[in-house]
């Protein structure tokens, strides 16, 4: 993108007639569109001064759009140029996919009919346009599917705004990955269709990289060394059985190549590595997606004659020390459709794989499928949201121990291009757990191989999901916003659709989100206002599918500062960033396990206000609240003046504001507060115990009774 930018100012520094740079900016988008690199076409498009009026410039900027994950762009360049009474039908596709990336299918499936009527009908482009049609009937319903995971981006570390794929466990260096990724720096650098050196039209070639899962934290991504890494695209496969073999391709064009195998060893030595042309796998023709079970059994995806259609998924044995051919998975698991990337998992039952059929929520999904003794692969399912997603989901690699999976995405969330996720498995896949040599698909349908086999015998591990898996980690960040109150920016609303996901896969969890604000003058609205920017988020999470019971409010307005409101009597600017938030806390059910990490403001004691410290201190146990006003408009009252840690709180789902007062660790304090408000008219006064700053129930008292005194004496005060 900055090459770009830089291009066409040179441009006009060398033309500087606007006319003549203008035509040269033009052009350098038309070569770059046409080469797919649409980021530097944008820029171009976006440059140049005529593109408003051009439908057909409209046209390639909003594709440009579209595959810059910038999909409400792209259906606002589609409208304009229909406006501009463009004779291009593909506007309609395009604006179709724009909004099936946005998941908002009926509105896709509109556009996708009005192109379909365009086309002529049983064309190859007609069944296209059909099939996705036929998508977005399927993707509608994917918010009622049960979601088996939480999914991350690996982050900046580890993405960039160019593919990223192919990911692959080291074998013998627990929380090491390795994977292959076109992006600035590689060894090849940009390169056209045919492997040529192209500066200006080509593309980034591949290279393989590795980096290290350590504490949580992703390391520095480092490149295999020049030996390996070579300028043609270097495409990393898997190892062999025991780690001490690479296998990897090294192609001109992305769609044929040779395949190689190596080792890390500085002393290697060529003659003891296995000859790789002695596999059934041909990367010549074209055979991609090497997934090594073990020395005797591999799998792949090939398109080679006598398949369904497509890429189909093989598989082959070693018998005797050779090499049989290779073998069709069969119906079972091939279409007509691709089938590729497939991942066998150790009990030899379970296999994972991606798929472009009509049943997906968009490209390539993942899915997976139990092999049945005497009966074949069946149960195969679309493993859903949130892994699975309007782009292209692939490469699916399973942890050893079955609790996560990291896989490549080109969804509009991405950084650009394909990015690497992982996947947190809500339930462990135990079949991982369990190694077979020999699966049963190979020794019931075909006695390939003819030796006994060491099998562990598990209940029931034809089932993929079985028990609940150790607890996950999560990471909450309070949502910031700004003076114009953007609760719902971008940033926040990627965190939310990351609480919502967590909340999904953990129905037992509640949700706490305390929102507060800078001073305003007014006690009561500050109060209100700080309410009504929780409930902006809690409406986010209720889209998502999460009952509003779930999502507990609390609006403290300005009366619970973090950072000091002024310092040496100057409105501290620190303060007014820190306080625009709201706190997103996470409370565990009785059946949930999951460990939260707060991402917590940092603010230096100096600047800090005591308030929010001495809240925070007195919530480590229990405090007593007084409830004296439940509501459904804002409360004007003269007692909030008091300010006496004044809260407004309510469940989403409720209509009423309840206001409370107080967070007293003596239960005589909050006594003596309650009968001050009576005085005040509000005879409705009544005490609330909290633990940790979250109401109790009574099951919660009976637990923690005997450890704090004051609850006793509340529960014999409350019973008179």
């Amino acid at each position: 993108m900055v090459r770009s930018i830089l291009i066409i100012v040179l441009v006009w520094f060398m033309h500087p007639d606007v006319s003549i740079a203008q035509k040269a900016i033009k052009k350098q988008g038309d070569i770059y569109f046409e080469s797919g690199k649409y980021r530097d076409a944008l820029a171009a498009y976006k440059a140049y001064n005529k593109t408003e009026k051009d439908p057909k410039l409209l046209i390639k900027r909003g594709l440009c759009y579209l595959y810059s994950n910038q999909p409400d762009a792209c259906i606002t360049d589609m409208a304009a140029a229909h406006k501009l009474k463009s004779l291009d039908h593909t506007r309609f596709k395009y604006s179709g996919m724009a909004y099936f990336a946005k998941k908002e299918y009926t509105e896709a499936a509109k556009f996708y009919k009005t192109y379909l009527n365009t086309l002529k009908p049983d064309s190859e482009e007609w069944h296209k346009i059909v099939k996705e049609i036929k998508r977005c009937g399927y993707s509608k319903n994917y918010k009622y599917w049960q979601n088996l995971a939480f999914v991350e981006n690996l982050g900046s570390k580890v993405n960039t705004i160019y593919d990223e794929f192919g990911p692959v466990q080291s074998p013998t260096k627990p929380g090491r990955y390795y994977f292959s990724s076109a992006r600035a720096g590689t060894i090849g650098g940009l390169r056209d269709k045919k492997g040529l050196s192209d500066v200006l039209k080509g593309t980034y070639s591949s290279d393989m990289f590795m980096v290290d899962l350590k504490d949580g934290n992703w390391s520095t991504v480092l490149p295999f060394e020049q030996l390996i890494n070579t300028p043609k695209h270097d495409i990393l496969q898997d190892f062999n059985q025991n780690g001490s073999i690479i296998y990897f391709i090294k192609s001109s064009d992305l769609n044929t190549g040779v395949l190689y195998t190596d080792t890390f060893n500085i002393d290697r030595d060529p003659t003891k590595l296995p000859d790789p042309t002695n596999l059934p796998f041909k990367a010549e023709r074209g055979d991609k997606d090497l997934f090594v079970f073990s020395d005797s059994l591999i799998l792949f995806s090939s398109k080679m004659d006598g398949g369904y259609g497509g890429y189909d998924l093989y598989y082959a044995s070693k018998k005797q020390n050779n090499w049989q051919e290779p073998l069709n998975l069969g119906a079972g698991i091939n279409t007509d459709s691709d089938e590729i990337a497939p991942f066998l998992i150790k009990n030899g039952n379970t296999l994972y794989f991606s798929s472009d059929r009509t049943e997906t929520l968009g490209g390539f999904d993942i899915f997976v499928s139990a092999y049945i003794p005497n009966k074949g692969w069946e149960n195969i399912k679309n493993i859903g949201i949130p892994i699975n997603s309007p782009g292209n989901d692939i490469d699916f690699e399973l942890s050893f121990d079955g609790l996560s999976a990291l896989f490549a995405s080109d969804r509009i969330e991405s950084y650009g291009g394909k990015d690497l996720y992982i996947a947190y498995f809500k339930d462990q896949v135990l079949g991982q757990l369990a190694y077979v040599e020999v699966p049963d698909f190979m020794d019931t349908q075909n006695n390939l191989l003819l030796n006994d086999s060491i099998k562990v015998d598990v209940d029931e591990q034809n089932q993929i999901i079985k028990e609940p898996s150790k607890s996950r980690d999560f990471v909450s960040k309070p949502l910031y916003f700004s003076k114009n109150e953007d609760v719902l920016n971008t940033t926040n609303l990627n965190q939310i659709a990351k609480i919502a996901e967590l909340m999904v896969i953990y129905p037992d969890i509640k949700v706490f989100l305390t929102s507060h604000f800078i001073s305003e003058g007014r006690t009561e609205l500050d109060l209100y206002f700080s309410m009504k920017r929780a409930e902006k988020a809690a409406e986010e999470l209720i889209k998502s599918g999460i009952s509003g019971h779930r999502i507990i409010l609390y609006g403290c307005g300005a009366g619970l500062p973090l950072a000091s409101p002024s310092i040496n009597g100057i409105p501290s600017t620190l303060a007014d960033k820190t306080n625009r938030r709201i706190d997103v806390n996470i409370l565990n059910g009785a059946n949930e396990d999951v460990r939260v990490l707060y991402d917590i403001p940092v603010v230096a004691p100096q600047y800090r206000d005591t308030l929010w410290d001495n809240f925070n201190e007195k919530n480590k146990g229990v405090t007593f609240r007084v409830i004296f006003s439940k509501v459904s408009q804002m409360l004007k009252s003269d007692v909030l003046g008091w300010n006496l840690e004044n809260i407004v709180e309510k469940r989403a789902n409720e209509e009423q504001y309840t206001y409370t007062m107080g967070n007293f660790v003596k239960y005589d304090e909050a006594k003596a507060l309650k009968d001050r408000l009576i005085k005040n008219d509000f005879e409705q006064a009544m005490i609330v115990p909290y633990f940790e700053g979250f109401p109790m129930d009574k099951v919660k008292m009976m637990s923690v009774i005997k450890d704090y005194p004051q609850l006793e004496i509340y529960q014999k005060a409350e019973k008179k």
